[in-house]
């Protein structure tokens, strides 16, 4: 049983006409809204020096699409840690009447990935439910410091993975009746759902946010911001599995997104390896990941 449910959610069946599909025209639509919320942000970085690359999916589209991969429905930008609350700051200060921004300190969000999300839209997944500011969102993913030593880094890495276990647990509780749904469709999920959502009815005495400020802070126990290694535990593939010399990651070269030269890894070779494998190789439409979509309102439909 497997109890890592990021990438499950990313390949569900949901083909029961509650949930929102995105392809063809719609998702192209959806890609230009994202695209202008990414240009703010990277604008924002640029200006105040800022730290960031395009991450995961969006990386990936940099260096093999030149832009979104086609199928793709989110955009994924990192940024060093160290310059992660300056980041919020000058943001707020610049675009708050247009953007929503989250964070681990948002009530009912829980999440340790930072969203910056556009007012006057609603794009609600599975994550969303009760929460209010639901606009169309860019992920920020924040580059945390770890430890020379393998021992201090497998001590941090073994309380980053288990904190985080147990906010998605929460998560799983809070959201339960969106998870039985989902299981309806995908049997073989059922046992990791009805344990995560067993283990988020027993820690239930805290909320949301507060797990997800205590995972925050052990992500970011590491004060040294000299370390050899860098880590995104709130990443795709978690603490161990994201773990990058600091040079090649944080040093990066411009590359063309969708017209755009924005920041990747300077190493990209080696950061690709390390989420996708072979990530030149188009996979299969049946492996083509998706998101779980609730409720879509555009900026032009108001």
């Amino acid at each position: 049983m497997k109890l890592a449910t990021v990438e499950v959610f990313k390949n569900m069946n949901t083909d029961d006409g509650n949930y929102i599909h995105l392809e063809g025209e719609l998702l192209r639509k959806f890609q230009l809204v994202l695209l202008d919320s990414a240009k703010d942000i990277i604008d924002v970085c640029d200006k105040y020096n800022v730290t960031y690359f395009l991450c995961g999916g969006s990386a990936l589209g940099a260096v093999r699409h030149h832009g979104f991969i086609p199928w793709d429905d989110d955009m994924d930008i990192a940024i060093l840690g160290d310059d992660f609350d300056r980041f919020i700051t000058y943001f707020k200060i610049t675009y708050g009447e247009k953007y929503w921004v989250h964070t681990w300190h948002t009530p009912e969000y829980g999440m340790t990935i930072g969203r910056v999300r556009l007012k006057n839209t609603i794009c609600r997944g599975r994550e969303d439910i009760g929460l209010e500011e639901a606009g169309f969102f860019v992920d920020l993913f924040k580059v945390e410091n770890t430890y020379d030593t393998k021992v201090m880094r497998d001590i941090h890495g073994v309380f980053c993975m288990g904190a985080g276990f147990l906010l998605s647990c929460r998560n799983f509780y809070k959201n339960r009746v969106l998870m039985r749904d989902l299981e309806a469709k995908n049997p073989s999920v059922k046992s990791a759902f009805e344990l995560k959502i067993g283990v988020g009815s027993t820690i239930r005495f805290a909320s949301v946010k507060k797990w997800a400020e205590i995972v925050a802070g052990v992500n970011g126990f590491c004060r040294n911001s000299n370390s050899r290694y860098v880590s995104i535990p709130s990443g795709r593939k978690h603490y161990f599995k994201e773990m990058y010399k600091r040079e090649d990651v944080i040093e990066t070269v411009k590359m063309d997104f969708e017209g755009y030269q924005w920041a990747i890894p300077k190493n990209y070779d080696a950061y690709l390896k390390v989420l996708y494998g072979d990530y030149m190789q188009i996979p299969d439409e049946k492996d083509r990941e998706s998101h779980i979509l609730l409720e879509l309102k555009f900026p032009d439909e108001n």
